[in-house]
């Protein structure tokens, strides 16, 4: 298995295991309070672009529940992504949030340090990203 892929396991487990464990006082309350599911991520194609020395593509399709708040990071290329159903909350650095709908497109540069929440409806997204081979597909910040 190559270094970049489980490097990218070991984050979605780090996210998903961080997701369940700020959701561990919900569960404590009564019986009445609903739980939050976790973001369901499936990588769909991770490929090298040929032509392109050391330039990889990675497609996935995430699932966000409603009330969902993605911590503060940053890519080190170029992410784009689809919002299938739903709306995400895009919100970068420096810059006035942007709603994506169902239908909409966003693209996001390199570096770009940003960060995302969905409302009621929670999203559906296909993200397509395009960076230098084996680097982490995310690097979280304060």
């Amino acid at each position: 298995m190559p270094v970049n892929k489980t490097a990218s396991h070991f984050f979605f487990i780090a996210m998903l295991s961080a997701l369940f464990c700020a959701s561990l006082p919900a569960l404590a309350q009564a019986d009445a309070t609903p739980v939050q599911t976790a973001v369901a991520a499936e990588t769909l194609l991770r490929e090298a672009i040929e032509g392109v020395p050391d330039k990889e593509v990675i497609v996935s399709r995430v699932s966000f529940p409603a009330h969902t708040q993605l911590p503060w990071h940053w890519h080190p290329g170029e992410e784009i992504f689809y919002v299938i159903e739903g709306a995400v909350t895009l919100a970068r650095r420096g810059l006035p949030d942007t709603v994506a709908r169902a239908g909409d497109v966003q693209k996001i540069g390199p570096k770009t340090i940003h960060a995302g929440h969905t409302g009621e409806e929670g999203a559906e997204l296909v993200i397509f990203r395009v960076h230098k081979s084996g680097e982490p597909e995310r690097y979280l910040v304060d």
